[in-house]
């Protein structure tokens, strides 16, 4: 009987103490505690912005949370290339939860997220596109108005995503800003602003279209996108490339949803952010190097296919007298949404901090605001 009790007594005291190392942290394991999230977007992975989210964002993020050491664990299901939704559809699909993250197209998303649209109304400011980047995701956590418009379509903004510099691409040469009146010019939405005061005709459209648009007399050219132009031959049948440097342009970003976002611990919600910025520096670097290598490509390529792609810059001072000739569209978007918050601080900022980090602005939009 004694030595039932002595046995009693050391298993007691040994229970004790692993609850006492458990409660302290020092059991020798931690309880597995799985995330289950999907990653989703409209666009392929062949596009710079889509390819990061799936090379560089998911396993980042895996290797942080796992050294972390806790135990947690995040199973990603991927659907990119509009598996999952369309374009016109990246805002709600990610505020609704059919995604968990999801790279989110804000330029066509005006009506909810009208402030973020401030980089398509100061063209001619920067070219380079890391530098956007860095602008857009610093103005996007110290601006409360624009951090509120993701916040109100129930997202947390992870990093910024853009495009490089816009060119002209037409049928024949474009050399002085007067050789664009009357000319019609694949230039959709935001872009079409840009036509203002040149006498050209802006032509609905997207990449995709523009190779038949052009083809069959619908347009005469297009202002786009070297690492597009690329991919969808349009050089074919607009061999005359006009290096103009209109601006790289801020598009959206990645975001995740907000309710998912709130169930993750803190330590993880702190690695899903810092890496979505990890995500934009490198989407800048892809982009810079990537639109270098298209433009040189656009001219080899067509040699090989005997289309004498031409390219070439346009006559001096004539981007300046485009620039200047264009209407203020910076002052007439800050009055057309004056009532939904600070729009001409959020332009006077952008402009004063692209300064700050040593770009030219050819115009300055924000003065007179």
């Amino acid at each position: 009987m004694k030595m039932n009790k002595r046995l009693f007594h050391r298993t007691a005291l040994a229970t004790a103490i692993g609850v006492s190392w458990l409660a302290s942290g020092l059991g020798t394991a931690h309880a597995q505690q799985t995330f289950k999230l999907t990653i989703a977007s409209s666009h392929p992975t062949t596009l710079p912005w889509v390819g990061l989210m799936s090379t560089l964002f998911v396993p980042e993020v895996n290797k942080r949370v796992e050294a972390l050491g806790k135990g947690y664990k995040i199973e990603w299901k991927e659907a990119y290339g509009g598996q999952l939704y369309k374009m016109n559809a990246t805002l709600s699909s990610v505020g609704e939860g059919i995604a968990d993250v999801g790279w989110v197209f804000a330029n066509l998303e005006s009506a909810k997220m009208p402030l973020t649209q401030y980089a398509t109304v100061t063209p001619f400011a920067t070219g380079d596109v890391r530098m956007l980047l860095e602008v857009a995701n610093e103005m996007n956590e110290k601006v409360p108005a624009l951090k509120a418009e993701w916040d109100r379509n129930n997202l947390v903004f992870l990093g910024a995503s853009g495009v490089d510099t816009y060119h002209l691409f037409t049928k024949t040469p474009i050399s002085t800003y007067a050789d664009l009146s009357g000319k019609k010019i694949s230039a959709p939405g935001a872009v079409g602003a840009w036509l203002r005061g040149s006498g050209a005709v802006a032509v609905d459209g997207s990449l995709t279209s523009y190779y038949t648009d052009i083809q069959t007399g619908v347009s005469e050219g297009t202002i786009s996108i070297a690492t597009g132009i690329l991919p969808n031959k349009i050089y074919e049948v607009a061999p005359y490339v006009t290096t103009v440097d209109i601006g790289a342009l801020y598009n959206g970003g990645m975001a995740m949803n907000k309710d998912t976002f709130a169930k993750m611990p803190p330590e993880v919600q702190k690695i899903i952010k810092d890496v979505g910025l990890e995500y934009s520096k490198a989407l800048g670097n892809t982009l810079m190097q990537r639109y270098e290598s298209a433009l040189k490509s656009i001219q080899t390529q067509g040699a090989s296919q005997s289309v004498p792609v031409k390219v070439a810059p346009m006559a001096p001072g004539e981007r300046e007298k485009w620039a200047n000739t264009m209407p203020n569209i910076a002052a007439d978007w800050v009055k057309a949404n004056a009532n939904r918050g600070p729009s001409a601080q959020i332009v006077k900022t952008y402009m004063e901090e692209l300064r700050k980090r040593g770009a030219k602005p050819v115009r300055d939009w924000d003065k007179g605001l």
